[in-house]
């Protein structure tokens, strides 16, 4: 299978993955569930980061690893599954900015 049409593939199956968790209600509950977990391993990652002191010097490559490790520790306690565990990742990981800004005014004050 060439690039192009590999590329069309994995697309055109992510558009329907897409359109399945914004239309359905199924998928409505099961977006809203992964944002409930990701708020949660958000909040506990940021207490800690903002408690402990090595947040002065945080890069954003040491924020994901972090951010592996807290999930990986709230996907055994609720029983994640592993595609659920990514996605929590993901959304927690793309939060960087927010806890960088956080961090600058901390270290300010």
């Amino acid at each position: 299978m060439g690039r192009f049409k590999k590329g069309l593939f994995l697309g055109s199956l992510f558009g329907a993955g897409v359109i399945w968790l914004t239309s359905t209600r199924k998928g409505k509950e099961v977006r809203d569930q992964l944002l409930d977990y990701a708020a949660e391993v958000y909040t506990q990652v940021r207490e800690k980061i903002v408690s402990s002191d090595a947040y002065e010097n945080m890069t954003k490559n040491q924020y994901v690893a972090y951010v592996k490790e807290v999930v990986d520790r709230y996907a055994v306690q609720n029983k994640l599954a592993e595609n659920v565990k990514k996605m929590v990742i993901r959304l927690v990981s793309g939060q960087w900015d927010l806890i960088e800004k956080e961090l600058k005014k901390k270290r300010k004050k």
